[in-house]
């Protein structure tokens, strides 16, 4: 069982306060970039594919350093990976406030997924390190859902400041936001404490039998939204408010949907969860390629959110979990695993789709996407437990 470090003068609430604010800053500045990025000059000239690129490069970044992330936190506790993660976003948020040219962009979303991995991790493995194993799993609640927090209001917020303010104001808005959460980080964790409990990795969580099943399903829960991002603003030719706010639609459905998920997840049977989120997001892309009225797209929207829940809340359980029967079991390395696949489903998603746009059209790559996710379902769904342990 795990137990806090006593010699630690960080304590349990300064941890909860600082890895809450660095997760929900991480995603309000990737939400803020949702509506801006694909409608920039620079970015439109060089076609979809070029859009798809600019977005994964951001998860791509993400899984490269949260390998080296997990390195530095083992060795030498979560403070320097904070303050990277820190640094990455001081580069990035004026980067983007330049608006182009492309290979710039490319360098600060590049810059935001280095700091997103060093964040992501050392924020959790802070929290993990400071509290103990009974309460570590409400800590940990709590943390997460400020990630979805910052998903719902950076896309609204950032479409409402470029139609009053200018593309440069999201991310002038976003250095503000970094700046405060920087000083939390320094000023409120004053040592670095170590994890003594989680000496597995997540390579150790993937080969316990299911995993690949549930790391799959985490990935398509984050490559199915994360794939429209950078195609629909260009494809429906709105304004950054109006796409704001249908994203910012999905996120609530996903708000929503997620207690009403979490309290099926102990009774009904993984498989149909799962099973219900691969169809609903396959339906939901078919919608969103073929809808030719506005309401059409915000009802596929809606769906998309819903989608995510069916398939992310049964999928963190059940990943937990699975470090659960690794020996001796850990709870660090079943949520660097998510993170990772998280990230992959953030990378593959939009490249994958910008690809599809450029080679297909919009309608062809969403309904391809729609039948490619129904095929990866029908092999995941047999490898996923019965019910959830």
């Amino acid at each position: 069982m795990a137990t806090p470090d006593t010699t630690s003068a960080t304590t349990p609430s300064h941890a909860l306060v600082v890895g809450s604010v660095a997760l929900f800053t991480d995603m309000l500045v990737h939400g803020l970039a949702v509506p801006v990025l694909p409608l920039l000059p620079s970015v439109v000239a060089r076609g979809p594919a070029a859009t798809g690129v600019l977005f994964s490069a951001y998860a791509a970044a993400m899984i490269v350093s949260t390998l080296f992330a997990g390195r530095v936190v083992d060795r030498r506790g979560p403070r320097m990976p904070l303050l990277i993660g820190l640094v990455g976003l001081a580069v990035a948020t004026p980067l983007f406030a330049t608006g182009g040219p492309y290979w710039l962009l490319l360098v600060a979303r590049l810059a935001q997924g280095v700091a997103g991995g060093m964040s992501w991790v050392a924020a959790l493995s802070l929290i993990a390190a400071t509290t103990s194993l009974e309460r570590r799993g409400q800590a940990m609640g709590i943390a997460m859902s400020t990630i979805t927090l910052g998903v719902l209001i950076g896309p609204p917020l950032s479409g409402f400041m470029v139609e009053r303010l200018g593309t440069a104001a999201p991310f002038l808005l976003a250095a503000a936001v970094a700046l405060a959460d920087g000083m939390l980080r320094i000023l409120l964790v004053k040592d670095s404490p170590r994890v003594t409990d989680d000496t597995a990795g997540p390579r150790q969580v993937l080969r316990v039998p299911g995993s690949a099943a549930i790391v799959t399903a985490i990935a398509i829960g984050a490559g199915v939204l994360s794939a429209v991002e950078p195609v629909l603003p260009v494809h429906l030719g709105a304004g950054s408010l109006l796409i704001g706010l249908l994203f910012a639609l999905a996120s609530l459905a996903a708000i929503l949907a997620n207690p009403v998920v979490g309290r099926c997840v102990a009774t009904a049977p993984p498989r149909l969860l799962i099973g219900s989120g691969v169809a609903t997001a396959s339906a939901s892309l078919a919608l969103i390629g073929w809808a030719d009225r506005l309401w059409q797209t915000g009802v596929a929207m809606a769906l998309l959110g819903v989608s995510s829940a069916l398939l992310l809340a049964p999928a963190t359980t059940l990943i937990g979990e699975q470090g659960l029967r690794v020996d001796p079991p850990t709870l660090g390395g079943s949520y660097a695993l998510y993170n990772l696949a998280y990230a992959a489903g953030l990378s593959l998603g939009p490249l994958l789709a910008g690809l599809g746009v450029q080679r297909a059209g919009f309608t062809a790559a969403m309904t391809t996407g729609a039948v490619l996710l129904v095929a990866v379902g029908g092999t995941v769904l047999p490898g996923l437990p019965r019910t959830v342990p």
